[in-house]
């Protein structure tokens, strides 16, 4: 065996490894958090495997016919995948991304024209460049939507998307030169490093935090270590019913079933005269700021991690200006941090601009 041959089964093997890891583990983020993207990431990475295992058979028609579909729906998997990650966090793609995607048939027809004329060959370009062609062009538009969430995911998110981009452009030039010796052994080595490249991203993407939402059956999956988390309105009855014998401190403006064991905090501009025992302004920022470091403090010297729960934000956004409101938050998390607590903040997503939610996740990391 020629070290030629030697490396091309090296990195066949490393290929499918990855493929395997990335599909399997993947796959589990999906029935822990029955995410729609994280079933189609994982589906994107069996198609891609069955692409690499039958490019070891070019000349078995069925076989090939096999790879020449698969690679498509590999792309195909990863845009979807995209999309439906976009609609899980609630975000809108930019107009410039989307003006982006107008110039991809011109660039798709001019990319066939020079693969003929330069290959002469009409078999490989209406089979293997046509395949790679139309491949290149869902994966790249699969990686420009992820970089719409670069923000919230930060370098995963930011990784996987140049990764994907890079690995869809790399198609262009193995229609053109796949034929050569040279560029087989050069453009398979490129593809093994960047679909390694993606696997890792796309695990440590799927398996970071904040992607990790919902648990098994569309349940919230509370994460009560040290830190902040932003829950939907919709899953704060299952929040609440959780924490019931917890004694959370919480600042509320639904005060119609409040577990007994919380120390609540009606949060209302009208002054009740002793109806209720724990009242405050909106506007009474420190005020929520002071009785939040006390019941930290407190139970931090009685060897406990505390719980605050914020269920009027889009309250306090009324009475409060932006500006302070994200003051507030930001201290709020460093007293959380420092007393190992958690605080939780329930929030409809459509309540705020995109711009707001991605400074609102990023500000509380």
């Amino acid at each position: 065996m020629s070290w030629v041959q030697y490396l091309l089964v090296t990195e066949f093997i490393a290929v499918v490894l990855a493929d395997i890891t990335a599909a399997i583990l993947v796959f589990r983020v999906y029935l822990q958090n029955r995410r729609t993207s994280a079933l189609a990431f994982s589906l994107a990475w069996v198609f891609d495997l069955i692409f690499v295992v039958a490019s070891m058979k070019p000349n078995e028609p069925l076989i090939e016919a096999i790879g020449l579909l698969s690679l498509p729906t590999f792309g195909g998997l990863l845009l979807y995948g995209s999309v439906k990650f976009l609609e899980e966090e609630s975000l809108s793609v930019s107009h410039r991304t989307l003006s982006l995607f107008a110039t991809m048939p011109p660039a798709f027809m001019l990319y066939m024209l020079s693969v003929y004329y330069y290959t002469g060959d009409p078999v490989w370009t209406a089979k293997i460049a046509s395949s790679l062609g139309i491949s290149g062009v869902f994966v790249v538009s699969g990686g420009m939507l992820l970089w719409e969430v670069k923000e919230i995911y930060k370098s995963a998110v930011k990784y996987l998307s140049i990764g994907v981009i890079l690995f869809g452009l790399h198609l262009i030039p193995a229609a053109i030169f796949g034929k050569t010796e040279l560029y087989k052994v050069a453009g398979f080595t490129l593809s093994t490093v960047l679909i390694i490249l993606m696997v890792w991203a796309m695990i440590k993407l799927t398996s970071s935090k904040a992607f990790q939402v919902v648990g098994p059956n569309g349940e919230v999956e509370l994460d009560l270590k040290p830190g902040v988390m932003i829950v939907d309105t919709r899953d704060y009855p299952q929040i609440r019913e959780h924490l019931r014998d917890v004694p959370v401190l919480a600042f509320l403006r639904d005060i119609s079933d409040v577990p007994e064991k919380w120390e609540t905090y009606f949060v209302t501009t009208i002054p009740f005269e002793g109806k209720f025992k724990g009242t405050i302004t909106p506007t009474n920022l420190a005020k929520m700021t002071e009785l939040s470091y006390q019941y930290l403090e407190a139970l931090s010297k009685a060897g406990k991690k505390g719980i605050i729960l914020i269920d009027c934000f889009e309250y306090l956004m009324v009475y409060n200006s932006w500006e302070s409101l994200m003051k507030f938050l930001s201290k709020l998390r460093d007293i959380i941090l420092v007393n190992k607590g958690t605080l939780i903040i329930v929030l409809e997503k459509g309540s705020l601009s995109e711009h707001k939610y991605l400074q609102l996740r990023k500000l509380l990391g």
